[in-house]
């Protein structure tokens, strides 16, 4: 039980640790330079099994090029967040916001140009991150303090 508790505890840290990191670059990136790109590939893959049952992922394929200075960067993150979606038509939405061909803005950090957002801020999988981090140490805390409690008591 002890082992199951502080696993639990650990995946609940690592879940808001990965979520507030994911906020933190999302925020940051408001703030980074813009430069012009242009959509070189956009779709959406289905995830499935070897079996070829669907397992409610969709990622987003997206290819974009950019211009820093005299250098062409490619980029293919949408945002801080996850490029996989449970939701068809969020997926759909995407994909016709970034058809190919079309001229974006590019945020990129400017200390390390190659790193890249076209979409920058807070999106759902910073939140969806967070919670289930708290969610799961909040289940976790009095299995891990009547541990310590014992302990303390041997």
């Amino acid at each position: 039980m002890r082992f199951v508790a502080l696993l639990f505890a650990f995946l609940g840290l690592w879940c808001l640790a990965v979520g507030i990191s994911m906020g933190m670059e999302g925020i940051k990136a408001k703030g980074w330079p813009r430069a012009k790109g242009r959509i070189i590939k956009s779709k959406v893959e289905e995830l499935r099994t070897s079996s070829k049952i669907r397992i409610a992922r969709l990622c987003l394929s997206l290819d974009y090029l950019y211009m820093v200075g005299d250098k062409i960067f490619e980029g293919h993150r949408l945002n801080s967040g996850w490029r996989c979606f449970a939701s068809e038509d969020y997926a759909k939405d995407v994909l016709k916001r970034y058809p190919v061909g079309k001229m974006v803005e590019v945020s990129y950090n400017p200390k390390r140009p190659s790193k890249c957002l076209l979409e920058p801020g807070l999106n759902w999988s910073v939140f969806f991150m967070c919670g289930l981090g708290l969610v799961t140490l909040s289940i976790t805390y009095p299995f891990v303090k009547n541990i310590f409690r014992a302990r303390g008591r041997s």
